[in-house]
């Protein structure tokens, strides 16, 4: 049955206690009622929308179930046709767009001497670009040309593709954010953050740690990470880690994290075990999908992609050497926007690389080979995915960077 509205595709349902809540990543979560939610749950998949809106209509009644459709409409998340959706997510997209685009990644290396075969810089040949570090003062200008509203945002992520700790002054960039009151955090292998390394990045004000730690012995962390990845002294290392942060009046944010993979699923439950019940309340453990093939088997995740992309009408990534790209997934620069070394970061925003890909994808005109090409939050690609977040598969709210 062919109906006169369509939910739209590009929502997600975030398990709760009363059930779960829609998010489009856009506008936050949006809280539904039990009829709105019977209705949510009826339309998700297109293919079987009307014959499961008939089991409401039966269960609710008529009068219910078209107040419950209207209360929808009334928050954006039924519309009248695909494409009156598509024209709301423009025009929130191009509303919410600021002068100033939002600081997501900032590498301050792109140097590495880890050998992760999930990551473009750990593959031997694969990154072409030049490697080095990203100069202290070229930082502190990016962080006076930043967004008024990056620390409402989210935390600076201080990395990108490279081991952050491999730069001598990482304290130093930290402690430059937090002087400008810009919470930083960082992502980091616990085999380098020696006693005196994480004493200086606590002190400089790190807002928080993810520690990359997917092995729970010295074989299974080499096996994955490479030789520099040893168990026995992140182990040693993330003690010293916790026994300062412990002293500290505002302690970090500690998350100790896992990649799911086939060479460790083998050690998932030790890996909560030890890292998820340390008793100190400013440290999580935190299973992560890895969100592309296995490495060993080939197999993708099966967990479909938690939010659809709007990158680059928010955000950018600056990588070491100032040059700006779109997102996280520009691992070799393939779509520079522009250089801070002669450019700045709104001039960039406004600039013409930056217009041309938002009309590409808008119009889902985007060429064969392009960065965006095949991407999974890509807006078509994340649509096509909605049967596959279905809310009864819903989770809670994953962890955010």
């Amino acid at each position: 049955m062919s109906l006169p509205f369509v939910l739209s595709p590009y929502v997600r349902a975030i398990k709760t206690p009363a059930g779960f809540v829609i998010d489009d990543g856009l506008r936050g979560k949006i809280e539904l009622d039990d009829p709105m939610r019977a209705v949510v749950r009826a339309l998700w998949d297109p293919a079987f929308a009307g014959r499961e809106l008939s089991r409401v209509r039966a269960t609710l009644g008529p009068a219910e179930t078209t107040a419950a459709v209207e209360r929808l409409k009334r928050r954006q998340v039924v519309f009248d046709s695909r494409q009156a959706c598509d024209g709301f997510i423009d025009m929130i997209l191009e509303t919410h767009r600021s002068n100033v685009p939002f600081l997501d990644q900032i590498e301050l290396t792109n140097i590495c001497p880890f050998r992760c075969q999930f990551c473009p810089r750990g593959i031997s040949g694969k990154m072409k670009r030049p490697t080095g570090k990203m100069d202290l003062a070229l930082f502190e200008r990016l962080l006076d040309q930043a967004s008024p509203n990056q620390a409402r945002w989210r935390p600076l992520e201080l990395h990108h593709l490279g081991e952050s700790l491999v730069h001598e002054d990482v304290d130093r960039f930290v402690a430059a954010a937090t002087q400008r009151g810009l919470p930083t955090e960082m992502s980091c292998n616990p085999s380098m953050l020696t006693a005196e390394l994480s004493k200086r990045i606590l002190d400089a004000g790190i807002h928080r740690l993810v520690i990359s730690l997917d092995g729970m012995d010295n074989e299974t962390s080499i096996a994955i990470r490479g030789p520099a990845a040893r168990y026995d002294k992140a182990e040693r290392n993330l003690e010293a880690l916790f026994a300062h942060a412990a002293t500290l009046e505002k302690p970090p944010t500690i998350v100790v994290q896992m990649i799911d993979l086939h060479r460790n699923r083998f050690q998932r439950d030790a890996f909560l075990e030890k890292w998820g019940k340390t008793g100190l309340p400013f440290v999580e453990a935190y299973i992560k999908d890895l969100g592309g093939p296995d490495p060993d088997t080939g197999a993708r995740s099966e967990t479909p992609p938690s939010y659809m992309c709007g990158y680059p009408w928010r955000s950018v990534v600056v990588l070491w050497d100032g040059r700006v790209v779109p997102c996280c997934m520009d691992a070799d620069a393939d779509l520079v926007l522009g250089d801070l070394n002669t450019m700045t970061l709104a001039e960039i925003w406004a600039g013409a690389e930056v217009r041309r890909l938002r009309e590409q994808l808008r119009k889902n005109t985007i060429p064969c080979g392009h960065l965006c090409d095949g991407c999974p939050w890509r807006r078509e690609t994340y649509a096509a995915a909605m049967p596959k977040r279905h809310p009864d598969q819903a989770k809670e709210e994953p962890l955010h960077w």
